[in-house]
């Protein structure tokens, strides 16, 4: 007997009575469980009745897992809403100064100007150049030339241009 693409063995015993063997499919759903519950009832052994509160608990153990399986796909998708807001503002910061607490040998904090803003396997990270010095003839930053990678969670401080 097939349900809704779920594959169900039915076996006859030595005493004549039908029952199923196996039921195939991991998409099993209240619908389809109570279809096979009403079968089994067509099939039982009228001087064998099946109990009705082991039907019941084993329906409201499909319907538990259907509720998690519908609250795992909610979280999953909030997930993914906020790490879309996270990257958001995130990017906000791409062409800022930022500090992650690390101190440079010279006893002050090291600052990187952002540019980039990306997101691997929901953990958000900056691209950006260590500031190394200052110019004072031409009055600009000098950057390294090789680009830092900074958690976005480890950043302790957005630096207000004029600090600079």
């Amino acid at each position: 007997m097939a349900i809704d693409n779920v594959q169900v063995n039915t076996v006859v015993d030595a005493s004549g009575n039908t029952y199923t063997s196996a039921v195939s499919n991991d998409k099993l759903t209240n619908s389809d469980f109570l279809k096979l519950m009403l079968e089994e009832l067509k099939l039982q052994d009228p001087t064998k009745p099946m109990d009705s509160s082991q039907m019941m608990q084993n329906q409201m153990q499909m319907s538990t897992i259907e509720t998690n399986t519908e609250t795992i796909k909610a979280m999953q998708s909030l997930q993914n809403s906020f790490a879309q807001t996270a990257l958001a503002s995130a990017a906000n910061i791409i062409g800022q100064v930022v500090e992650n607490g690390e101190i440079g040998d010279n006893g002050v904090a090291k600052q990187f100007k952002v540019k980039s803003v990306e997101s691997v396997d929901g953990t958000l990270s900056l691209e950006g150049y260590q500031i190394v010095g200052y110019n004072s003839e031409t009055k600009q930053l000098i950057y390294d030339t090789k680009p830092t990678t900074i958690e976005y969670n480890n950043i302790t401080r957005v630096v207000d241009g004029s600090e600079i």
